[in-house]
């Protein structure tokens, strides 16, 4: 192989995990992370009055709702925020009244309703 056609390859190698991304991802918190078969009830009421009492507006819905989390999780979800400050500023919020997430970037799929 020559050493241009080496490069052409590392750099398609490079860009393949970027290709393979959806488009258009945003921010979003998740503050729980259930099991979607048996989600648990008092997690939920906690979780969601904790965020709501917050000022925190926030939803359940499944995970295969929504392009770039791994599907198969039913979740309390916020977003999409602007950016990723306004995310970390929602859990810094979030955190001082005692409930704990992380953020991902997804979408929504296009179609899919809300649980």
């Amino acid at each position: 192989m020559s050493a241009r056609a080496a490069l052409v390859a590392v750099g398609l190698a490079l860009a393949m995990p970027a290709l393979a991304q959806p488009r258009d991802l945003r921010p979003h918190n998740i503050y729980a992370s259930l099991d979607p078969d048996r989600p648990d009830q008092a997690t939920l009421r906690r979780v969601q009055g904790a965020l709501t009492r917050c000022g925190i507006r926030n939803e359940q819905d499944s995970s295969v709702a929504y392009e770039g989390l791994r599907p198969g999780i039913y979740l309390v979800i916020t977003g999409p925020h602007r950016s990723a400050e306004v995310a970390a500023a929602e859990l810094a919020r979030a955190r001082a009244c005692g409930i704990e997430g992380y953020t991902r970037m997804a979408r929504r799929r296009p179609g899919v309703l809300e649980d």
